[in-house]
């Protein structure tokens, strides 16, 4: 494997986190906590992306988008949040049609530019984000709601893709 995949014991971590991330999250909503809400969200969204290019690294290395540090690729726990987006929109796990360069459009975005979107409102978390992207206006409940419409479609179409796998092995193995 070109990059340290993770141990048995911390991929039953981040399936544990990601169960809590959930659950904070819900837990902001109760509270008017939106910005706060919106981190957690983003974190359950950066969690399941290392869960999956954990279970797929071989397809996540074929993307050619795996992050390197003086040519040698960094173990999957280091990277950031955009080289896992990078990648899972390079395998076509959320694909995409916009560049981070491009402007908006709706009409053109698919899954994988509104997976960006989480990963910016989880950045108004870093005061220096905040300040240069959201200036003035505030996390109101509607940032939340977005944000759980959103991580819930990518979460549907990482197990879709998951189920693909499953059923194509089960067709191999004739169980099918």
């Amino acid at each position: 494997m070109p990059f340290t995949t993770l141990t048995d014991e911390e991929e039953k971590e981040l399936s544990r986190l990601n169960q809590f991330y959930w659950k904070e999250a819900l837990r902001c909503e109760e509270a008017k906590a939106y910005l706060a809400g919106c981190v957690m969200l983003g974190s359950a969204l950066e969690n399941l992306l290392i869960l999956m290019i954990n279970c797929y690294s071989d397809e996540a290395d074929l993307t050619g988008k795996v992050p390197t540090v003086k040519g040698k690729s960094k173990p999957l726990l280091s990277w950031k949040y955009i080289e896992l987006l990078r990648v899972a929109k390079a395998a076509k796990w959320l694909p995409s049609a916009l560049d981070l360069e491009d402007e908006w459009s709706s009409r053109k975005a698919r899954i994988g530019d509104y997976a960006e979107v989480v990963r910016m409102v989880r950045n108004l978390a870093h005061p220096a984000c905040y300040v240069a992207d959201h200036y003035r206006s505030r996390v109101t409940r509607k940032y939340l709601q977005r944000q759980f419409e959103v991580v819930l479609l990518c979460r549907d179409w990482l197990a879709e893709r998951n189920n693909k796998s499953l059923r194509e092995h089960m067709k191999a193995e004739g169980l099918i």
